[in-house]
């Protein structure tokens, strides 16, 4: 099976898709454990997670183009 240079760069994306999905997940759960008391590294977190929502958001626009 010959490997493509789309087919690689779908792989690519799939895997900072989940590794995105994972973080936001570790950054909940981190945030849950500690709760708002150490508010300066839950906004830290909050920040990130917006940063990656948009990186996501913007990475699922340009599949549905893709796939259009």
């Amino acid at each position: 099976m010959t490997t493509t240079r789309t087919d690689m760069t779908a792989a690519h994306e799939t895997r900072s898709f989940l590794s995105a999905v994972r973080r936001i997940e570790a950054l909940t759960q981190e945030i849950r454990r500690e709760g708002l008391g150490a508010f300066e590294k839950a906004e830290a977190a909050y920040t990130e997670v917006e940063h990656l929502r948009a990186v996501l958001t913007a990475r699922i626009a340009d599949l549905r183009r893709r796939n259009a």
